[in-house]
């Protein structure tokens, strides 16, 4: 099963309880209320975290990106965007080579793009912070992608 960020990070990494969202998945709400359950009761918990993959660990070594606990990285390309009907989307990818991938494909339709991007880096962590405090400029058009083998595995 997949589900959203916000129905992960908020009540289960974070424990900061549900965002304004939709209904999560039963498995995500019966593993909320355990945790509920056992902070209320004193008993040791559960904990879940994030763990990025040895590939996006790797990735960042290359960037010498510092990642923090539940902490993933993310790579951006300059000038990369995607069309949506609400405006551009900015893609953050979780995998340097999805990002490239996408930046080529962009590339070959139009190209005035550079033949290599520029690639940057940013954490998970701190893109929601970011978004949290407001000093976040165009929130509304980040889009995070994960790699093309989860999104098939969740299927």
């Amino acid at each position: 099963k997949a589900t959203s960020l916000d129905q992960v990070m908020y009540p289960l990494i974070l424990n900061r309880g549900r965002m304004r969202m939709a209904p999560p998945p039963v498995e995500i709400e019966k593993a909320e209320a355990d945790l509920i359950a056992s902070r209320d009761n004193g008993t040791p918990s559960k904990s879940y975290r994030l763990v990025p993959s040895k590939s996006a660990l790797n990735q960042a070594k290359e960037f010498n990106l510092k990642l923090g606990e539940n902490d993933i990285p993310l790579f951006v390309a300059d000038r990369l965007a995607f069309a949506s009907p609400k405006g551009p989307q900015l893609p953050l990818f979780t995998d340097k080579a999805d990002c490239v991938l996408s930046y080529q494909r962009l590339r070959n339709g139009k190209s005035s793009l550079p033949e290599q991007p520029t690639i940057r880096t940013a954490t998970l962590l701190n893109e929601l912070e970011s978004m949290e405090r407001g000093t976040r400029p165009g929130v509304s058009q980040l889009a995070f992608y994960a790699t093309a083998d989860d999104v098939e595995k969740a299927s």
